[in-house]
Order: C-alpha cells, then structure tokens, then sequence
C-alpha cells in the first residue's frame, strides 16, 4: 500500500513531503537544521498526477555501507538489527 499527502492551502498545493522540507509561516528559525538523503532508483522517478505503473519489476543492488554512515540512522540499535539480517 502507497501512502499519499497532498496538503491544500487556499491556492498553494503540497503534493510532495521530503527529507528537508518544511512549510512555514510567520516568524521561524530553523537552528542547526540538517537533512541527509541518499536515493536508489531502479528505474527512476515518477511524478505528476494520474500515474500509473503495472507490472514493473525493478531491483537495486547497493553493497556500499554508505546508508551507515548517515545520521539519519538511530543509532546502535539499528546498525546491530541490520548486522542480524545478513
């Protein structure tokens, strides 16, 4: 199941919630914001309205531990349920 998020306001339309997005009004600082990503595409990207996929297959083989390395990892408690799974 896909989730989808489309947030209205007024006229301006949010289709798409990422790693580093935000959506503010009034006064707001963002202190030592970071945001930290890393895509793996096995066949690109879709985007727009009305799509539709049927029957894709697709596989992305990343040996690299570069996921490791992000802080976007919880901590030690996951790196050792990852080590668990191989």
């Amino acid at each position: 199941m896909v989730a989808s998020l489309q947030i209205n306001i007024n006229t301006i339309r949010i289709a798409d919630i990422d790693t580093g997005s935000a959506v503010a009004i009034g006064n707001n600082y963002f202190f030592n914001w970071q945001t930290h990503s890393k895509t793996n595409n096995g066949f690109g990207r879709i985007n727009g309205d009305r799509n539709s996929l049927s029957e894709a297959i697709a596989r992305v083989d990343d040996p690299d531990f570069q996921d490791m390395l992000s802080n976007e990892w919880q901590g030690e408690r996951d790196f050792l349920r990852l080590l668990e799974l191989e």
